[in-house]
């Protein structure tokens, strides 16, 4: 080997780091708060004479997790571009 070699070291890189948010953490939350909220608007909304209580609060609760998932997969694509653009 010569003195050369030994003396050229890698030069020290600049690495681009990305933290990317949790997709099924926003999903979970978004579902749980959409079906509380669901729920709650069932039990608390108006009565209906076709359906029971019990028939209404699981409507709206299942109705209510799925908006709220799908609301916070749009807030999760937001967050998401707003780090690649944070980091790039």
């Amino acid at each position: 080997m010569s003195d050369q070699d030994q003396d050229e070291t890698p030069a020290p890189q600049q690495v681009t780091y990305r933290r990317r948010p949790q997709m099924w953490s926003f999903l979970v939350v978004g579902a749980i708060i959409g079906l509380v909220a669901g729920g709650a608007l069932g039990y608390f909304g108006p009565e209906t004479a076709s359906r029971s209580l019990m028939q209404d609060v699981v409507l709206l609760s299942a109705v209510g997790a799925f908006f709220g998932a799908l609301i916070a997969a749009i807030i999760y694509l937001v967050a998401d571009r707003a780090s690649m653009r944070r980091a790039g």
